[in-house]
């Protein structure tokens, strides 16, 4: 082969690596050639993970390959274009799932929380035709029927209505209202015991009468703490050695008001003085049995108090304004106005404030904020954080919707059922509620 046949060669082949290789690199780093506008643009990608996670999966009406399994438990579907694609999850069973993805170049755009749900329910079997409330704790399932009898397990364990109950199922108080004398008795019912304790007597002894209208309710973090309040006093009862402990009692002109919020060492309260139309906000250390703080003063009753994060105690007031009040700093703030209720996420992450026009949520510590002009805004009762605190049960007048936080168009907002008194574990990630039929029935959302 002659010399000059070679050096073309050599070119020829330099020329195609330096073509290859720069179309390699541009590949790499994500330039497509877009065949519709024969333009070079920087392609983005997708990546969705759903509940449960062998969905279908279809974006633009075309059939995406479901890329979950052990070691990966979601799809990345690359090479996408810069544009809004609608991307969709099927599965029998769920109601489906539907999303508008807006693709950037280079970015991949994710969806770590889609959630589909369930369309059918478990009718929960009760002894009881005609369930008229209950509560559930780790799949146990307590139940009072239409005429107030409370049964367990088959076995009938007082009468009346249940008012509070410990999160393991060891205790619950039970309130009954004489249909002849009209007086009212709270009993502690043990159920490893099975044992009822006459509470109303105990809290005699501290000069407390049972009325309906006492707050009484076991410690959240300490099942053997009842705790009793009126206007007048708070009182805790040890349901082992039935010794009662007045925490607090309200001056002449003042009175405590029933918003009790309860976290693992520290209990706050208001109480409310009509000379000067104010709250003052008590913080109690549960351990010690010191007032830690008692400097915060609020215009008018407080409508609501929760603990929102270790410390920080979530306060609404009655003109409809929602503060965080640091207790160890003694910092207030204003977090949103117009709110009706307020939900903290139990890990402190997140707060959802349902307003009478719209929902706002905001999320800690990274100041993230969504806000949703819900249907029927006004009408919501309630809402439930689902477990990965992404989603809402949100409860209306006679049925629950599931609201997906991402979903800012709505489109995956789906009633899960008709039905009332809603109750949400997530352990079991289930969801419980009575239909119209008064059934007790049970939606297992996809782990």
């Amino acid at each position: 082969m002659k010399l000059q046949t070679r050096k073309r060669i050599f070119y020829v082949f330099l020329l195609l690596f330096i073509v290859i290789g720069a179309a390699v690199v541009l590949f790499a780093e994500g330039w497509r050639i877009n065949f519709s506008t024969l333009e070079a643009e920087k392609a983005g990608g997708i990546y969705v993970r759903s509940f449960p996670d062998d969905a279908q999966i279809t974006l633009n009406g075309k059939p995406i390959q479901n890329q979950s399994a052990f070691l990966s438990r979601g799809t990345f579907i690359s090479g996408l274009f810069p544009k809004t694609y609608t991307l969709t999850l099927t599965e029998a069973g769920y109601d489906a799932w539907t999303e508008n993805a807006q693709v950037a170049p280079s970015l991949v755009t994710e969806m770590k929380y889609a959630v589909l749900v369930p369309k059918n329910a478990v009718n929960v079997a009760t002894d009881t035709a005609a369930v008229g409330g209950f509560f559930e704790a780790d799949g146990n399932i307590v139940v009072q029927n239409a005429s107030a009898t409370i049964s367990w397990r088959g076995k009938v364990i007082g009468y009346g209505t249940i008012v509070s109950h410990s999160t393991d199922l060891r205790t619950a108080i039970i309130r009954t209202i004489s249909e002849k004398t009209g007086a009212t008795t709270y009993s502690l019912y043990d159920f490893t015991a099975a044992t009822s304790t006459n509470l109303s007597a105990l809290m005699r002894r501290s000069g407390i009468r049972s009325t309906p209208t006492t707050n009484v309710f076991i410690d959240p973090y300490d099942d053997t703490s009842i705790i009793v309040q009126t206007p007048a006093q708070i009182v805790a009862i040890d349901s082992g050695t039935r010794r009662a402990t007045i925490i607090d009692t309200a001056p002449i002109g003042e009175a405590i008001e029933s918003p009790i919020a309860v976290s693992p060492s520290v209990m706050a309260w208001a109480r409310y003085s009509s000379a000067s139309s104010t709250s003052q906000i008590v913080a109690y250390d549960k351990f010690s049995g010191n007032t830690i703080d008692s400097s915060l003063f609020i215009k008018g009753p407080v409508k609501q108090l929760a603990w929102i994060q270790n410390g920080v105690l979530g306060i609404l007031a009655s003109d409809n304004t929602l503060y965080s009040y640091n207790v160890p700093n003694e910092q207030l703030s204003t977090i949103a106005n117009d709110v009706k209720q307020f939900f903290p996420t139990a890990d402190g992450t997140a707060l959802a404030a349902l307003e009478y026009h719209s929902l706002e949520v905001f999320v800690f510590p990274t100041q993230g904020y969504y806000r949703f002009d819900l249907p029927d805004t006004p009408d919501v009762q309630g809402l439930i954080w689902y477990k990965d605190n992404t989603h809402l049960f949100v409860e209306y007048p006679g049925r629950i919707a599931f609201l997906d936080l991402a979903d800012a168009a709505l489109k995956n907002l789906i009633t899960v059922s008709a039905g009332t008194n809603a109750s949400y574990d997530p352990q079991q990630n289930a969801l419980y509620l009575i239909d119209r039929g008064q059934k007790l029935l049970q939606f297992t959302f996809p782990q």
